[in-house]
This record gives structure tokens, C-alpha cells and sequence, in this order.
């Protein structure tokens, strides 16, 4: 057997070494074109941003690249992509950002401002020693908190004349509908681990219990001194002055420059004066049109790859579902434990990966569903090295099946924690006396109407439900506690349903660093003995491919699946009904919907 691994090796590095070869015969031949086509180069190549963005480009069918007027979303990832291959050209001054309504939350400015510092250090690699890095320029025609984080890591940051500096601090305000539910007959019965867990408050408080304020204080002091750090670290001010600015705000773009906060009030049209001079103003081309004329360097690769897993979404069992439309609670996707579990087991199988990067985005959900993904990433920790990169939101389920990485690395902005369990369910039986409608109930067992609608829980019921859900919390700390090498006595300190953001939960140690995905990937490679020196790919890793559906029936039926996904998840949340046939009953950890979910502004 040996022999045969010996030969596998061989085969890897001669074709390797042919791929090399091949990459610089091309190289050569697309630098030779631009030789000639020099003077169409342009000094500042455009990255346009003006729809939401994610973290990962979600893979899409071939064919939907030639779909008219279909544009593929706005990702870091591709940013990041963009802005190396930007990098590699000698002769490029800089990159200009044109931030026209993006939708950014405070984690992915964080991620911004990284990705602009490794453009700097990927640009002086390139070039002679002396000379200065290639510029990041940002112009926004929208000012709110979190793409001005993201800004005050460029170089230069500008802004037309109407603009508006609206960098306004942070605001949380939750609404209570207990009395409101009162007036039509509804009431909420809620079982929680602790206080804090206050995924139902909504629907079963009056008002904000003290807990809930506390920990609603903590989490905004720790996103606004984020806020505050990023600004004064970036335009080179005391955090004493910045928060004075904000305090002052709304500020016109006049008002902003005079404080230091912009660098040049103009408009679009002015910028390659700007970034040039009047005789001979700069270049400006969009990134997509001019990046085939972008010096090309050969680069090795490395024969193995780090795969990348991303989990977005509410945890559901079952398949995965994107939706065209956000969906309440549910949002644009969910996440499926059976299709999760295809996709680590396929992890596991590729012998090309040496190590995977988990991407966890997700506000949590199903337990059931949670602990058989967490299931399949333990087994699969146990054969590659995991690392585990945060989004906005690891936090409740999110956090869950986070436990299983060997390292774990998440934004200052990331919400996560929440470690803790919630049931809960309404009751129908007022707004059935109200409307002067009778309900017979008939049935078989003492327990038979347990989740259903049609009475509050009894004392025995309530004190039975007490019980599996410390049962299922205390799966939870034992998970974290394994997982993250912590005292298991002492867990309930950071547990009990408290929410953290990732600078609160590096303290705590229940993440291991704060970073960005590209950090996430270096430690990945260092854990399976990779270089990090850019060489090692990331691989996205995905659910089996399936065939276009064969007959009209099976369309007709994934239709109506979809259709009625909506409706089942949320019948399940509200603990209404589980699936047809005998009455089921999930145990949720759901991060509260009131919780800023790092806030744009």
C-alpha cells in the first residue's frame, strides 16, 4: 500500500509541475496582450457596492450566468478575490469603492476594513521597495454606521455635497404584544432555561424584564465602542472626539470634512480629477471590464485544499430551502440537518481536503436538527482539523454545532452564545370564548393536547416540559463544555441564554479569535501543516448534485413543498403542531428577535 500512496504523490507533483508550466506559458501570453493594450489599463479599477451583501458567493446553476437582467449577489468572498487579483498589478494606484446603498451590517464592515488592509500588503509584495501600497478609496453617497466603519479603513474617503454623515450611535427598541394578545383572547405559555433566553418575550412579557435590559446594555456598549475604536483608529481621532461627532450628528458632507471625517466633499464625476490631477486626471474603469487586462503571475498549487462548509439560516430538519422572498423569521434560507449532513460527509469522503473551514451564519432553531448536525461535524473533526469563522449571527443552535471546532474565530461585531433552550405555545382558548365558538376536545392520554392550542399547560404538564428542557440545556453545556475545554460547573456564568458579542465571548473563551474569514482559512492550513502563503485553494463544499426533475408530478410536488415550507416552520416555532400525525413538539434554541443582529446603523 505504500507503494501505491508513494506513486499517487508522484503523479500529484508531476501534474503539479505541468500545471505550473502551463500557468506561466499563459501568463506569458495574456502579459504580452497587455504590453499592448497598456494604455487602456486603468489606475483605479471599480468595485461597486449597491445591493446586500454575504459572506459566501452561494453556487448557482451554470446556465444562470446567460439568464438576462440575473445578477449574481454581492459577496465577500468575491470581493476579496477581486482585490487580490488588483493587487498583483504593479502599475494599478489603487481601488476605488463606489458604496451606493449597500446593506452592511457591522461584522462585515469589520471584514471590509481586513480586506482592505491584506490589499495593501498584497500590493507591496509586488512592488519595488520604496514605493508606497496601492490606495483604498471609498466613495458613499450613503453615510450610516457601519459602511462608515467600513470607509475610515480606506486610504481616502469621499462624499457628494447632499450627503449626509449619519453615523447616529445604536438603537434597540422591542415590542411587547402580551396585553395587546390579551384584548383578542391569545396568551403565550413559555418554558425557559433562565431569564435571558428571551426568544418569546415578544409574545409573553408586558414588558422588558431586567435581565433582558441588561443584557440588551451590554451588548450595545460593546458594538458601540466597536464603532467608536474602528472611526478612531481609522481617521486618526481620539475616541473622546469621535463620540462627540456622532452625539452632533446628522452632519452635512461640508460639516463631516471640516471635522475630519471625510477627506473630499465631490461628486462622482470628479473623481478622476481627484485621484489624478486636473491636467491629467486618473483612469477609472469598472473591476469586470478591465480585469483581463490585470498583470497575471503564475502561482503554485498546492496539491490539497481547504474545503469550505457554509451553514446559513434558521436550523430546520429536514432539506435546505432558499426562498426568492424573505420569509419571517425563516429569511431568505434555511438550514436543513439532512442536506448538512450530506455535505460533511462529503467533506469527510474528499480526500483532496486537508481541512475545512466551517462558515456558521444562523440565529439557531431546531435542537433536534442541531445536535444531528453537530453530530456529523464531530466525526468529522475527528478526521480533519475544523475551524469554525462566524458571520453576523453564531449564536443558539448556531453556537451549538460551532462546539465541534477545533478553533473558532469570529467578528468583534458577531452575536453568539445564547446557550439555551425555549418551548413554547400559544393559547387559542380566549379567542375562542370571545368569538362565542365552541371547541370539543376528545382524547386519548393525559398528555394528548400538550403542545396543542386548546388550554395552558398544567401544573404536572409544566412541571414535566421544566424538565426535558434543563435536559436538552444540559446536552448544551455539555457540548460547549467539551468542545471548548471549560468547566462545566461553572458554564451557567456565560450560559443561561446570554447573548455576547464575539470581543465579549473571546473574554469568556468561548471563541478562540477575532478575525475574518481569510484568518480562519490561515489557521486551517496551519492545523493540517499547509503553507500559508496563499497556494492552498478553498474548495466550497456542497450538497449532492441532483438531476432536473423528470416528470411534471415531481415538479408539481417540490412546488407545493416549497410552497408550504413557510407555513410548517412557522406552525413548528410556534409549537402549534409538528408534522401530520401524532402531535410532536420541538425544543428550540432561538436567538431572541430583538437582539441587534449587528447593526447597521
Amino acid at each position: 500500500m505504500a507503494w501505491r500512496e508513494q506513486l499517487r504523490k508522484g503523479l500529484l507533483n508531476g501534474g503539479s509541475a505541468l500545471e505550473l508550466a502551463w500557468r506561466h506559458l499563459v501568463c506569458r501570453l495574456l502579459n504580452l496582450r497587455r504590453r499592448f493594450l497598456r494604455r487602456l489599463l486603468p489606475d483605479y479599477p471599480i468595485l461597486v457596492l449597491d445591493q446586500p451583501l454575504s459572506e459566501r458567493a452561494p453556487t448557482f446553476p451554470w446556465w444562470l450566468a446567460y439568464v438576462p437582467g440575473l445578477r449574481r449577489p454581492l459577496s465577500l468572498e468575491a470581493i476579496a478575490e477581486a482585490l487580490e487579483r488588483i493587487a498583483q498589478d504593479p502599475d494599478i494606484r489603487g481601488v476605488l469603492f463606489l458604496v451606493k446603498g449597500a446593506h452592511l451590517t457591522l461584522a462585515q464592515a469589520q471584514s471590509m476594513a481586513a480586506l482592505f488592509s491584506r490589499f495593501r500588503t498584497w500590493s507591496m509584495a509586488v512592488r519595488p521597495d520604496g514605493s508606497v501600497p496601492a490606495q483604498v478609496v471609498v466613495y458613499l453617497e450613503q453615510m450610516d454606521a457601519a459602511s462608515y466603519v467600513m470607509a475610515s479603513a480606506a486610504d481616502r474617503v469621499i462624499a457628494p455635497p447632499l450627503a449626509t454623515w449619519d453615523v447616529l450611535g445604536l438603537l434597540v427598541a422591542p415590542s411587547f404584544w402580551k396585553e395587546s394578545l390579551a384584548r383578542i383572547g391569545l396568551a403565550f405559555d413559555v418554558v425557559r432555561v433562565a431569564p435571558w433566553k428571551s426568544a418569546m418575550d415578544m409574545f409573553s412579557q408586558a414588558e422588558m424584564s431586567r435581565e433582558d435590559r441588561e443584557q440588551l446594555n451590554w451588548l450595545l456598549d460593546s458594538l458601540y465602542a466597536d464603532i467608536v475604536q474602528a472611526i478612531a483608529q481609522g481617521r486618526g481621532m481620539p475616541p473622546e472626539e469621535v463620540q462627540a461627532q456622532i452625539d452632533r450628528a446628522p452632519l452635512t458632507a461640508p460639516q463631516a470634512q471640516a471635522a475630519g471625517l471625510l477627506d473630499h466633499v465631490a461628486y462622482e464625476d470628479e473623481l478622476p480629477a481627484l485621484l489624478g490631477t486636473a491636467e491629467q486626471p486618473a483612469r477609472l474603469q469598472l473591476y469586470v471590464r478591465c480585469r483581463g487586462l490585470l498583470y497575471r503571475r503564475p502561482q503554485r498549487r498546492h496539491p490539497q485544499a481547504v474545503g469550505v462548509l457554509s451553514l446559513q439560516g434558521l436550523i430546520v430538519p429536514g432539506e435546505s430551502r432558499r426562498f426568492p422572498l424573505p420569509v419571517p423569521i425563516l429569511g431568505e434560507q434555511t438550514m436543513g440537518s439532512t442536506t448538512v449532513q450530506q455535505m460533511v460527509r462529503a467533506a469527510r469522503q474528499d480526500r483532496r481536503l486537508a481541512a475545512v473551514v466551517v462558515h456558521v451564519d444562523s440565529r439557531g432553531g431546531s435542537a433536534l436538527a442541531s445536535d444531528l448536525i453537530w453530530r456529523e461535524l464531530t466525526l468529522l473533526a475527528e478526521e480533519k482539523p475544523v475551524v469554525i469563522y462566524m458571520g453576523n449571527v453564531a449564536a443558539s443552535g448556531g453556537y451549538y454545532i460551532a462546539t465541534p471546532g477545533h478553533r473558532i474565530v469570529a467578528q468583534s461585531a458577531t452575536l453568539t452564545g445564547s446557550i439555551g433552550v425555549v418551548v413554547a405555545k400559544p393559547v387559542t382558548q380566549g379567542a375562542f370564548e370571545r368569538l362565542h365558538a365552541r371547541r370539543e376536545v376528545i382524547r386519548r392520554g393525559a398528555n394528548a393536547d400538550l403542545y396543542r392550542d386548546t388550554a395552558p399547560w398544567t401544573p404536572d404538564q409544566r412541571q414535566k416540559l421544566t424538565e426535558q428542557v434543563f435536559y436538552v440545556y444540559d446536552q448544551f453545556k455539555e457540548r460547549v463544555a467539551s468542545g471548548r475545554k471549560l468547566d462545566l460547573a461553572g458554564l451557567d456564568e456565560i450560559a443561561s441564554g446570554k447573548v455576547w458579542t464575539g470581543r465579549q465571548a473571546l473574554e469568556r473563551g468561548l471563541v478562540d479569535e477575532l478575525g475574518d474569514f481569510g484568518r480562519a482559512v490561515e489557521l486551517a492550513c496551519q492545523a493540517a501543516g499547509l503553507p500559508v502563503d496563499g497556494t492552498v485553494r478553498t474548495v466550497p463544499v456542497t450538497p449532492p448534485r441532483r438531476w432536473l426533475l423528470a416528470t411534471p408530478a415531481e415538479a408539481a410536488r417540490t412546488l407545493l413543498r416549497l410552497v408550504g415550507e413557510p407555513g410548517r416552520v412557522w406552525r413548528s416555532l410556534l409549537a402549534l403542531e409538528g408534522p401530520p400525525g401524532p402531535a410532536t413538539q420541538e425544543h428550540l434554541w432561538l436567538l431572541a428577535l430583538n437582539v441587534p443582529a449587528s447593526p447597521a446603523g
